[in-house]
């Protein structure tokens, strides 16, 4: 005897899928001046180099290279890392670990001007698109700086590991005088002139396997929210190690992805209210 579910799971799944790529052109076309060029890119599978809001603001992107349109979707439409978990008010310190070229520094900044905001990219490439989004669009609210987050303070090499702006890693070299400088977790608060984080985003592709690795329970507990990628695909055991190390100080949700090995992981500091 046949499953009827089971012959119909294929197509209520190609069917979501269809649904979702509808309702993300819809808000590309929705939030952006250039929507109708976003859509075309994506119906494509085609790099996109620029978006446009409807003020005018252009937040720019490396030609010919993917991942721009990805992280518009994820951060700008669908708020991965804040949603209902998170809204910048004023006088709150966030850090951008991973901030690419600027999408949701920019975000951030825009939801509340009173906010202060400090991207860290350490990819030269990347770091000059950020800095160039960022003084069109909000300069007085965000510093950028072209540094790494690692396990201790050094210098390292950011290395391609795929065509996309997403896709870098760090190695770190303690004897390469020309590398972007590394800073670990503590180095953060000098660097914003802060004694507690109110919000800590991390994509920084693995390394956040060693950076919080070498954390300790009284450091942990200056940041009031955290969210990341992690990425067991490329450092296993990476969720295991954030799960043990934040359950004292944190509350911690996981929400994996479609994609094996990586997912979302938001940590709620225990005294910070909903």
């Amino acid at each position: 005897m046949y499953n009827r579910l089971d012959l119909g799971e294929p197509r209520q799944e190609f069917l979501l899928m269809y649904l979702k790529s509808v309702l993300q052109m819809g808000s590309l076309m929705l939030h952006f001046r250039n929507g109708r060029t976003l859509v075309a890119r994506m119906r494509a599978a085609q790099p996109c180099d620029e978006v446009v809001l409807w003020d005018g603001t252009r937040i720019a992107h490396p030609p010919g290279r993917g991942g721009l349109l990805e992280a518009i979707v994820e951060l700008w439409l669908e708020r991965t890392y804040t949603d209902a978990f998170y809204c910048p008010r004023d006088g709150d310190v966030i850090v951008d670990a991973g901030a690419n070229v600027g999408i949701f520094a920019i975000q951030m900044a825009r939801q509340n001007r009173r906010c202060r905001v400090i991207a860290l990219e350490p990819f030269s490439e990347n770091f000059k698109y950020l800095q160039a989004n960022v003084a069109r669009a909000c300069p007085e609210a965000v510093t950028c700086c072209e540094v790494a987050l690692g396990a201790g303070f050094g210098k390292g090499q950011m290395q391609a590991v795929g065509t996309r702006s997403l896709d870098h890693v760090l190695r770190v070299d303690s004897n390469d005088a020309d590398g972007v400088p590394v800073i670990p977790l503590s180095g953060l608060f000098d660097l914003v002139r802060a004694q507690e984080i109110d919000f800590l985003k991390v994509d920084i592709e693995g390394s956040e396997h060693n950076v919080f690795a070498a954390a300790s329970p009284d450091l942990l507990g200056r940041f009031k929210r955290i969210a990341m990628e992690y990425h067991d695909q490329i450092v296993p055991g990476t969720l295991t190690l954030l799960q043990r190390v934040l359950s004292p100080t944190h509350e911690i949700t996981v929400r994996p992805s479609k994609m094996e090995g990586c997912g979302i992981l938001l940590a709620r500091r225990h005294n910070v209210e909903r």
